[in-house]
């Protein structure tokens, strides 16, 4: 009994795929791509890779942060030549330390006597600029001299040194505000902004300095 039903669904399969390629073929009508009064889907290009190349171009810029500048109004006037130039430029502020100078000095004494002391021991020698610290850390420590360039500091403690004093050297620094200006622009388009800096002010000190791009 099931061999029959097995032999009677194969024998309707054959004729039905035999149908199919001769009179169920020619019977069948495709669907019409369009509909009247309806509006055919159509087919837009691809803005993707677009997007991208036009992002891509954008980003061909190189960041760069200009400073420090110890004068809010030379950073202002160098701002606005950047920006004038067509570039985005930001400006900030920071707090830092920067040396005052460099101070030569004898450790301090057990008494203003005995600081003054050394000081009249060391005036046979011909040196100059002695004081005494008055307050603080240093209170009744011999100061011999203060100088700008460190180098000179390190001479004058070796010569102290040389002298039979064990004198030593130390950097003074004080708080100060200082500016910074943030600024990107495109490959091959370099702004001349140490030119800049310069024609403002000829006594500044400022680095361009690569960083990443945050926009």
């Amino acid at each position: 009994m099931n061999k029959l039903f097995i032999i009677g669904l194969v024998v309707l399969n054959i004729v039905f795929f035999i149908w199919t390629l001769t009179i169920g073929d020619k019977s069948y009508v495709k669907p019409p791509l369009t509909i009247e009064g309806v509006r055919g889907i159509q087919y837009l290009p691809s803005l993707q890779s677009d997007l991208y190349k036009n992002k891509g171009s954008n980003r061909e810029s190189s960041c760069y942060t200009l400073g420090p500048f110890n004068s809010e109004k030379s950073a202002k006037l160098v701002s606005k030549k950047i920006s004038d130039f067509g570039l985005a430029v930001n400006r900030r502020k920071q707090k830092t330390m920067t040396t005052l100078n460099y101070m030569v000095y004898l450790k301090a004494f057990p008494s203003r006597e005995a600081a003054q002391n050394a000081i009249d021991n060391m005036s046979k020698f011909k040196i100059k600029d002695f004081s005494i610290v008055e307050s603080g850390p240093y209170k009744n420590a011999v100061a011999i001299g203060t100088f700008e360039d460190i180098d000179k500091a390190r001479r004058r403690a070796e010569y102290v040194r040389y002298l039979g004093y064990d004198a030593k050297y130390t950097e003074q620094k004080k708080r100060k505000e200082v500016y910074w200006l943030d600024y990107d622009e495109l490959f091959g388009n370099n702004a001349p902004v140490l030119k800049w800096v310069k024609s403002i002010n000829p006594k500044a000190s400022v680095q361009r300095i690569p960083k990443a791009c945050e926009f």
